[in-house]
């Protein structure tokens, strides 16, 4: 059940009984990006002038039934934005950027530059740390991963530039965050300018990303997830700097759901130079052990490959022009291999493009800290 009303003359409320969101239709010139000092005079542009093309994904279904939408549509000249409940907390750790730098457990060393892509947590990841790079795209499989209370589990897009200090990052995927409600994997965005301290947030919670699209809320659930030995779900991500107004703009399954202005970053105004997919935990060890937190679907790629472990297809970067290209000499780095690990697939790139399958249960008899 759910219901669709018009709240004031420029407000539409949606909301779906069985997810318990209320989507809010918001015009479109008064969504929050515009409250940010560096947008006050921006024009909107609604589409991109060109876009990455879309890859197919074999026999898994894309999933972007956000349950709000079986209600009604937002009008146009809208946006959907999620509301805020009362109960709902964000993740401690992603609201509040300077923990990240208070955990010295980071991936790599000062020697080998990975560590600007990150902070805190569990990495299971492909990435490429030097290149002039326009965009990135990939396929993800979709679950709903076990996830402890105030911890998060991540499977996304990164793009970043700049210094360790200061870095800029766009970020994109879906995300399970028990501390926020309904419980189950969310599409979710993020962005930074100044290295987490002072600027970004996810989706729409602070101004910044602007929104165009009046088909997908950001933050939402999605439905349905992948199950094991069963039917598999996944969603498109695009990512790409778009000629001649030099904006990063985000492409969901095939829908233009709006775009990062550059005004809103230093390193990140031209290009990135390091891009990375892949899977995150936040690891609180609150019990005094490694979580048990799942990445993925839980399970580990030794354990098998399509309906058992999670998987990126079709992964691809864009560094000219308007076009996706297999990226080369892809890195791994996987922080924990007994905990969550990763296999880089070649026997279905021809079919599946650049593709990989990654996770992993935690804690477990073979991941004991």
């Amino acid at each position: 059940m759910g219901v669709l009303e018009r709240e004031s003359l420029d407000q539409t409320k949606l909301q779906s009984y069985e997810t318990r969101e209320v989507i809010d239709c918001v015009d479109i010139y008064k969504q929050p990006a515009f409250d940010h000092p560096l947008l006050k005079n921006h024009t909107i542009q609604m589409k991109p002038s060109s876009n990455l093309k879309a890859n197919g994904s074999g026999s898994v279904e894309g999933v972007l039934n956000q349950a709000w939408r079986k209600y009604g549509e937002c009008p146009e000249g809208t946006i959907p934005i999620i509301r805020p409940q009362s109960h709902t907390s964000r993740h401690a750790i992603r609201s509040n950027p300077h923990l990240k730098w208070l955990n010295k457990s980071r991936l790599g060393s000062e020697s080998d530059g990975h560590e600007s892509l990150f902070y805190i947590g569990q990495y299971a990841v492909v990435y490429l740390n030097s290149g002039n790079f326009k965009g990135a795209h990939a396929t993800i499989n979709v679950w709903n991963p076990v996830v402890l209370d105030q911890e998060a589990s991540f499977s996304q897009i990164w793009l970043t530039a700049g210094p360790r200090e200061t870095v800029n990052t766009i970020e994109a995927g879906w995300r399970v965050d028990p501390g926020s409600s309904p419980k189950g994997a969310k599409l979710f965005i993020y962005w930074t300018g100044d290295g987490y301290w002072e600027t970004g947030c996810y989706n729409l919670e602070c101004p910044g990303f602007v929104q165009t699209s009046d088909k997908i809320a950001l933050g939402v659930l999605l439905q349905p997830f992948s199950t094991y030995g069963g039917k598999q779900y996944d969603i498109t991500v695009d990512i790409e700097k778009n000629q001649p107004l030099e904006r990063w703009w985000l492409r969901i399954q095939d829908v233009d759901v709006g775009y990062w202005p550059q005004d809103l970053f230093t390193s990140l105004k031209d290009r990135a130079d390091k891009v990375a997919w892949g899977g995150e935990v936040v690891n609180l060890g609150l019990d005094g052990r490694h979580t048990s937190t799942q990445m993925g679907s839980g399970h580990l790629p030794s354990e098998g490959f399509f309906g058992k472990a999670s998987f990126f297809r079709h992964v691809s970067i864009v560094d000219g022009g308007s076009f996706g290209r297999d990226p080369e000499n892809l890195q791994k780095r996987v922080s924990k291999p007994g905990c969550y690990d990763l296999i880089i697939n070649e026997a279905e790139r021809s079919q599946l493009g650049v593709n990989f399958y990654y996770g992993g249960p935690g804690y477990s008899a073979q991941c004991e800290k």
